[in-house]
């Protein structure tokens, strides 16, 4: 079931509308995300702005039909990018689509009508506004030359005054562009820093419980999951201090990430726990790993060992299942005397017996 929408009063003052608006609308509209659904939100909030301005300006015959048309072209191709979203995926260069859209509507305005079509030359910016928040920088470049022709064409009366006022606007529109473009693309790169932060830990630089869960959720059937504990890891804080313990915790975090393969995965499951998840691996080959992983912390000579409990993926296991077991290894493992692996064999059938003589 769909979380109901947030009320108003729970969002803080500084929320744009525009985000509150998006986060009440029912999902339908949000269809190919937020720039296909503020893409629609431009031509339809432009199309009521043309639809509410006929009367008062008193249109001719002819003018009046020109302006109910483009209404009804903007509105169609709201409606219609909802279709086009829905049966295809479209690349995010297509959002370009409605900004162009909207101009070749206000170029037609211009040309059709007399006197009138100033009054509308305040729609151009939304497309630079749409344009910096939602592409890059340099499409605002692509754009002006085809909003400059459009600001041309809702001019009466082309002059000298009038080029000067084309340049000055060119200007601010590209700027307004370029303004939010830099200002997206600050705010995206602060949250993925953020967002590393909150799922790596600090002290191994290593994925952390949170990043493990989710990780977790991505893995497959013949996936093999490893579950590391430290031996006598408490006897180092008691004996040598914690900034002892802290630096072989370190340490044993960078030979993971130097040891394993670029496609595996390695997690501080908490406090000297580890966890492993090796994509396409065999439980005899991730035994072999171990051993070549032990081999190396060795040669650190810090004096500490670890030990391991092992588990495949099975078809229809769950991976909360195979972790479980991992860690029941594990145990064996210690209670076998420490600085041994286990492979878990619970979760698949096998005797314990036969997966101890393997290991």
């Amino acid at each position: 079931m769909r979380d109901p929408a947030p009320r108003a009063s729970s969002y803080p003052e500084t929320t744009p509308t525009i985000e509150r608006l998006l986060a009440r609308a029912p999902a339908w509209t949000l269809t190919g995300g937020y720039a296909a659904a503020t893409g629609r939100l431009l031509l339809t909030f432009c199309a009521v702005v043309l639809a509410a301005s006929m009367a008062p300006l008193g249109l001719t015959s002819t003018e009046l039909r020109t302006v109910v048309i483009v209404v009804g072209v903007l509105l169609l191709a709201a409606a219609g990018s909802l279709l086009i979203h829905r049966v295809r995926r479209v690349r995010h260069a297509a959002g370009l689509a409605y900004p162009v859209l909207l101009l070749t509507a206000l170029t037609a305005v211009g040309l059709c009508t007399e006197n009138v079509s100033t009054a509308y030359v305040g729609l151009i910016p939304l497309c630079f506004v749409y344009t910096g928040i939602f592409h890059r920088g340099r499409d605002a470049a692509a754009l002006l030359p085809l909003a400059l022709g459009t600001y041309a064409a809702m001019v009466p009366f082309f002059d000298s005054r009038a080029g000067v006022r084309l340049v000055i606007y060119g200007i601010i529109w590209w700027a307004i562009a370029q303004t939010l473009a830099l200002t997206t693309a600050y705010q995206r790169q602060v949250q993925r820093r953020l967002r590393r932060d909150a799922r790596t830990d600090a002290l191994t630089a290593l994925g952390n419980r949170r990043d493990l869960e989710e990780h977790l959720s991505s893995v497959q059937a013949g996936d093999t999951l490893v579950v590391i504990d430290l031996d006598h890891f408490k006897s180092v804080n008691d004996t040598l201090g914690h900034s002892a313990g802290d630096a072989v915790l370190t340490g044993f975090g960078h030979l993971l990430d130097q040891h394993l393969r670029r496609r595996d995965y390695a997690a501080r499951y908490g406090g000297e726990e580890f966890v492993l998840v090796l994509p396409r691996t065999e439980a005899v080959q991730a035994m072999t790993m171990l051993r070549a992983l032990r081999k190396e912390w060795l040669e650190a000579g810090n004096g500490v060992t670890f030990s391991a409990g092992i588990a495949t993926i099975c078809p229809g296991v769950p991976p909360g299942t195979a972790l479980a077991a991992a860690d029941v290894a594990l145990y064996r493992a210690k209670a076998a005397g420490r600085d041994r692996f286990r492979i878990a064999t619970d979760h698949r059938g096998p005797s314990r017996e036969a997966a101890d003589a393997l290991t």
